[in-house]
């Protein structure tokens, strides 16, 4: 089983191998940088419509991704 924090990690691991900025990301996500930050420090979890476009930049298959957060709770 893995922590919020540990699955928050993730999607910051994936963000910085794609080479994309806090910045350049969440103008892609369309929210604010502070929420990002929030996101991938594990202070706050993304709303659905967030999730997805976080998968589809990162070329994260979204169903391994829920199985990993399901996990948490």
């Amino acid at each position: 089983m893995i922590t919020y924090k540990e699955f928050s990690k993730i999607i910051k691991e994936k963000r910085i191998l794609k080479g994309f900025s806090q910045k350049e990301f969440s103008i892609m996500l369309t929210i604010n940088v502070s929420k990002l930050n929030k996101i991938e420090n594990g202070k706050q979890e993304p709303s659905f419509l967030e999730l997805e476009l976080i998968c589809q930049y990162l070329n994260i298959n979204l169903s391994e991704l829920f199985s990993l957060w399901v996990a948490i709770f």
